[in-house]
């Protein structure tokens, strides 16, 4: 589901109660939502020029690494990719604690990006079922955060989700492999080829909340540009999917309390990390 934000929502980082009830009954029942154009314009410029020069040099350094013409690269904890409103944006913290819960924590901060001659996924989705002898569906436990740096169109790779459920069938969760193999339990493939899919078409700014456990895949670049999603995980407290986030001392300490509560189990006092480190 997409939603247009007021002004008023969008210049507060206020979500009227109304839009929050709707927005989390999205992903719990749906599994992920939508909001259109919440980061400016001029931000979104910022951080894609100084992404661009820091992807092209990782490629050239270690080349792609989830598909043909795909990478997932990690970012450094360093401006301006920190800024507040893509760690900590209210809106989006505003729904992700109302499901994982006021003392959530983020463990994953990197991107993924399609150029152009990318080829389709296998369908997946991102952890295997915390207990996949249960049938029962679990409550979400673990939030994915897309942030698109550039306007998503049918022509440069959107993500194509399985929406209405596919989040809470637990066995049939299966991890995409990275080296380009097909995971033997082809059963989520076989299942996503007859049920209903969508595209996720969206303007630069954008931000999309996904239960991680949602199916899904990454489709071709058929443009001449990068496709380019920051992507950021968010987490129950007990629960610490994702990588270890380096975060030097200095700049944890000039981060909000909100944003060092999301942080806080992470590798503070070491040095920002390159992506190729």
């Amino acid at each position: 589901m997409h939603i247009k934000l007021t002004q008023e929502e969008l210049s507060t980082g206020v979500l009227k109660k109304e839009t929050l009830d709707i927005a989390v009954e999205q992903i719990q029942v749906n599994g992920y939502v939508v909001f259109e154009r919440v980061l400016s314009d001029e931000l979104i410029s910022e951080i894609r020029e100084s992404f661009n020069a820091l992807f092209d040099e990782y490629i050239e350094r270690k080349g792609y690494n989830t598909g043909t013409n795909r990478a997932q690269m990690f970012l450094p904890f360093a401006k301006p990719y920190i800024s507040k409103d893509v760690i900590a944006h209210p809106i989006a913290m505003s729904v992700i604690d109302q499901i994982l819960g006021n003392d959530c924590r983020c463990t994953y901060f990197a991107s993924d990006t399609p150029m152009p001659g990318s080829d389709y996924q296998a369908v997946h989705c991102d952890l295997n079922s915390l207990f996949p002898e249960l049938s029962v569906p679990l409550p979400s436990f673990s939030l994915v955060l897309n942030i698109p740096l550039v306007d998503t169109t049918e022509e440069n790779g959107p993500l194509e989700i399985w929406p209405g459920g596919t989040h809470l069938h637990g066995d049939w969760a299966v991890h995409d492999t990275l080296n380009g193999s097909v995971n033997p339990h082809l059963h989520i493939v076989r299942a996503a080829e007859h049920m209903h899919s969508e595209k996720v078409i969206m303007p630069a700014g954008s931000i999309v909340i996904r239960d991680i456990r949602m199916w899904h895949r990454g489709t071709p670049n058929r443009s001449n540009e990068r496709r380019t999603n920051i992507a950021l995980i968010y987490n129950r407290s007990w629960y610490c999917y994702g990588s270890s986030i380096q975060i030097p001392q200095e700049t944890y300490d000039q981060l909000s309390q909100k944003e060092k509560e999301l942080f806080r189990f992470e590798k503070i006092g070491s040095p920002a990390k390159l992506p190729w480190e």
